[in-house]
């Protein structure tokens, strides 16, 4: 059923959504390692989807973590909010993360966790978002996403690598997921 949704809303809505399939386990746990959020205080997902990388984050989440899940899409979002009552989920854009936080009682996020298809986005999305994430981020925060291979070449991923090196103090890039379909790299950043 999950596979059968997020193909669904990517036929939908392909912009938005940005893939054929929910992304793997292997790029699940590559989107979560090395950003200590086993002791973050604070974490907001954007784009969960189906809730498999939130999967991933709740179960090495501290169990006294503030965690939200910010999802655009109605469909994705009702079935989310079915199959993960214990999670906060918000049907939001993630250009209002500032008073989606401010609702939440949150000042300031240890990590940004993004399931957002960056490459889609026009340059104008693109900097709306990273800057509302940027500023609500603690100092020396993280935000991780990922980049399918493929959208590294078009201008819009290599417009948001630049972005990405110009925006963060720091900027790791993984080892390809071939695990993925399609196969993707991780951008580990620190505020």
């Amino acid at each position: 059923m999950t596979k059968q949704l997020f193909f669904k809303r990517f036929l939908a809505n392909p912009g938005l959504i940005g893939a054929l399939c929910p992304s793997s386990p292997a790029l699940c746990r590559e989107m979560i390692a090395g950003i200590n959020i086993e002791c973050a205080e604070t974490v907001i997902e954007l784009g969960p989807g189906t809730g498999v990388i939130t999967d991933e984050i709740l179960a090495c989440l501290h169990p006294r973590a503030k965690f939200i899940a910010v999802e655009l899409d109605h469909k994705m979002y009702e079935n989310l909010r079915k199959n993960r009552p214990q999670v906060n989920i918000v049907n939001d854009s993630a250009e209002n993360l500032s008073e989606i936080m401010e609702n939440a009682g949150v000042k300031r996020l240890n990590a940004v966790v993004s399931g957002l298809p960056w490459a889609a986005f026009p340059v104008r999305l693109q900097k709306a978002i990273l800057g509302t994430v940027i500023e609500s981020l603690a100092p020396d925060g993280y935000f991780t996403t990922f980049a399918y291979l493929q959208g590294l070449l078009l201008p819009a991923g290599q417009r948001f690598r630049k972005l990405l090196k110009n925006s963060f103090r720091e900027v790791n890039v993984s080892r390809v997921v071939w695990q993925n379909v399609p196969p993707a790299i991780v951008y580990r950043c620190r505020k």
